[in-house]
């Protein structure tokens, strides 16, 4: 049985605010235990005398053996998966090696977002480690979108290239890999996104793990995928040193919110721990610069690239062209990358900027459709807003209101829109129902793209109503936005082993969730309400052990119990301060002790 924290009053019509931060609309879920007598083979991994968490843990991953436990928790790179068992990859290699030896010129096409960024700098790293100095192209978002577009082919065929090489786009352009080919031009296509089930492009070679019917491949991004391709041809030429090109797989795989399962964990891991001693020096600038700007100390975790480092490489694609992103991370040397740098700062304070005006301007949209009973938010901007500023904010809504959504403007008549889903309702999916009335789709099943008429918007809306029910939201639980815990644990049980284990569980992300734990019986003392407005907390936690730890926790000091007996629901975090390693706890909610839980 789930144990489900409920709301503590009957629950009130949300605005936008309060969907973010209410804790009335928060309720948690605990995972089920395993089953009993169930204990991992952690040897010298397990926290001492506490194998029995530390194997639940693992259970809730979906590890299961112990031969899954020990491949987790290695993290050589060496145990990386062949790269020839992708399928088209030995194919790609052939097509690539003949254009090379007849000294033929390479063109890279790739995306506008951190995953194509990272992806085209790869293979435009590599080639040159063969001594290949291969052209580049990225769509500019607002003229061109997202695939192959003509203009780039174009450019491509006036400078003489031969030999197209997509990175993280391609498997659906069906006409745009005609045109090329008519232009005397071969295409290899690297792509991450799912083909249609029937056909596929005229391509001289598709790389693309969803081409395979084995279930043990990773599913990896448009930067792993480029990655493993340039694994794969270093080794060709006996460079086999993929030093520079790891943290870049690890920073595009992060931002593509891709499963850290398999070779994706394993390439985030290494990627992670290598940034200072062997990026490329473009990164390692920005890197220096945004650790700087934030005050980072310790390593690198996800959440430093997702939240301070993705969102500066990603602004100029949002804003107008990615190039000045592409130009800094296949920079030779710092000068030029600091210059670089600068111009990403800029773009990203702009957009910053812009992201702030707009959801101030989605505020009463959200609330309407949120009174109105939506079950897939829409978002109308005005036509000053620039198409890259629509991703983030559908993603803000649907990751805190917890319902699919997408936002859009309307130019002459035709709507484009960004979309964010939410666990258990695949969005590309949805939008392939209502394919013959839209102009353009793509994406996957937790983002979407879509160009649709204006008037066959009202349609749209109700079609994917139609394909979202209740039950499929695993985010919902009896109208209110729910999080998942992993199990009950007093004060006493987390030890620093527990602590060092967890670090051992990381990277953190989809397919690898930060264990969340709810502590019981716990009191508090030392209180201080922290932050502009009070409204975050600090506090010192103990038990009837005596074991004290500090916690802290974000827009939670309303909700402090008038008990001096509490449950937590918290994380386990590890804060870098001047050089110390300071244990705390992260607290998301409190409830009064005994009274957070119904079975």
């Amino acid at each position: 049985m789930q144990a489900r924290f409920p709301a503590r009053s009957a629950p009130r019509q949300p605005t936008f605010d309060s969907a973010i931060s209410d804790p009335l609309r928060m309720k948690w879920r605990i995972a089920e235990p395993p089953p009993e007598g169930l204990y991992s083979q952690l040897n010298r991994a397990a926290p001492a005398n506490n194998l029995r968490i530390a194997s639940w843990l693992l259970h809730n991953r979906g590890l299961h053996t112990d031969a899954e436990v020990s491949a987790f928790l290695r993290d050589d790179i060496s145990a990386l998966q062949d790269p020839l068992k992708i399928p088209g990859m030995s194919d790609a290699l052939n097509v690539i090696g003949d254009a090379i030896a007849h000294g033929e010129r390479i063109g890279i096409l790739g995306d506008f977002d951190a995953d194509g960024i990272t992806a085209t700098a790869i293979l435009m790293l590599a080639l040159r480690r063969v001594s290949v100095a291969a052209e580049f192209q990225l769509p500019n978002r607002e003229a061109e979108g997202h695939g192959i577009s003509a203009k780039a082919l174009d450019e491509f065929h006036r400078r003489g290239v031969k030999l197209v090489i997509t990175v993280d786009v391609g498997i659906s352009d069906f006409s745009p890999v005609d045109y090329a080919n008519s232009l005397g031009m071969k295409v290899v296509i690297t792509d991450h996104h799912k083909p249609e089930r029937d056909r596929l492009p005229a391509a001289a070679a598709i790389v693309n793990h969803h081409l395979s019917s084995a279930d043990n491949l990773s599913d990896y991004c448009g930067s792993a995928t480029a990655f493993m391709l340039a694994n794969a041809l270093l080794n060709r030429y006996g460079k086999d040193d993929l030093g520079e090109l790891i943290p870049l797989a690890a920073i595009g795989t992060l931002a593509d919110k891709t499963m850290l399962l398999g070779d994706n964990r394993l390439i985030v891991r290494e990627g992670l721990k290598t940034i200072d001693a062997q990026a490329p020096p473009g990164l390692r600038e920005l890197v220096r610069f945004t650790k700087s700007a934030v005050n980072h100390e310790g390593p690198y975790t996800a959440d430093f690239i997702n939240f301070q480092v993705s969102p500066r490489l990603n602004a100029p694609g949002r804003l107008s062209t990615a190039d000045p992103s592409l130009e800094l991370l296949i920079a030779d040397d710092i000068l030029t990358a600091r210059g670089l740098v600068s111009k990403l700062e800029e773009a990203n304070m702009k957009r910053r900027r812009l992201a702030e005006s707009a959801r101030k301007d989605a505020k009463e949209q959200i609330a309407s459709a949120i009174e109105a009973g939506r079950r897939v938010i829409s978002v109308r901007l005005g036509p000053d807003y620039p198409a890259g500023v629509f991703g983030p904010l559908a993603g803000s809504i649907s990751e805190r209101v917890g319902l699919p959504a997408f936002v859009f403007r309307v130019d002459d008549g035709i709507a484009r829109a960004s979309a964010r889903s939410v666990p258990g309702f695949d969005f590309h999916h949805a939008l392939s129902g209502f394919a013959d009335r839209l102009i353009r789709f793509g994406g996957h099943a937790a983002a979407a793209g879509f160009t649709v008429r204006e008037e066959d918007l009202p349609a749209l809306k109700t079609h994917l109503e139609t394909m979202l029910s209740w039950a499929d939201l695993s985010s919902h639980m009896e109208g209110g936005v729910v999080k998942d815990a992993d199990c009950e644990v007093e004060l006493h049980q987390l030890g620093r082993a527990m602590w060092d284990f967890i670090e051992k569980m990381s990277p953190f992300g989809p397919g690898n969730p930060e264990p969340i734990f709810v502590i019981r019986g716990a009191t508090y003392s030392d209180i201080k309400k922290v932050g502009r407005n009070g409204n975050h907390l600090r506090m010192m936690l103990s038990d009837y052990t005596q074991t004290r730890i500090g916690a802290f926790g974000f827009n939670i000091a309303d909700r402090l119990p008038s008990s001096s007996v509490i449950d937590v629901v918290a994380s386990l975090r590890v804060n870098h301060f001047r050089g110390r390693r300071i244990r705390e706890l992260h607290m998301f909610d409190i409830y009064d002790n005994g009274a957070s839980v119904s079975h």
